[in-house]
């Protein structure tokens, strides 16, 4: 079985991917009901997920045609992420995080 991705789609994937860690880093810090691990986890998935569909819709709109590989689209972007805050972005992502998160007195 043979699987490809289209080159474009994959890079801006790729590319946004390395940005998301920011994102899901507001989003744990804005979201009051994200507080355990498995709700981060969560958060991370979804913007996983969502960059994908992004991604998706916007190659649809530029030509027309719908990835039949769009499930291991979304999987790159779930292992891009995860690497991108693994090898990358942990610590400032982090630091956002806990700069985000509103006081609790």
């Amino acid at each position: 079985m043979d699987i490809t991705l289209p080159t474009i789609p994959a890079g801006v994937l790729v590319l946004l991917a390395f940005l998301a860690p920011y994102a899901v880093a507001i989003l744990n810090a804005k979201l009051p009901f994200v507080t355990t691990p498995g709700q981060k986890k969560a958060v991370a998935i979804v913007v996983a997920v969502l960059l994908a569909a992004v991604v998706l819709a916007f190659y649809y709109a530029y030509t027309g045609d719908v990835l039949p590989e769009w499930p291991v689209l979304v999987l790159l972007a779930l292992v891009v992420i995860q690497a991108s805050y693994a090898m990358v972005t942990k610590s400032s992502a982090s630091a956002l995080e806990q700069h985000m998160t509103p006081s609790r007195y």
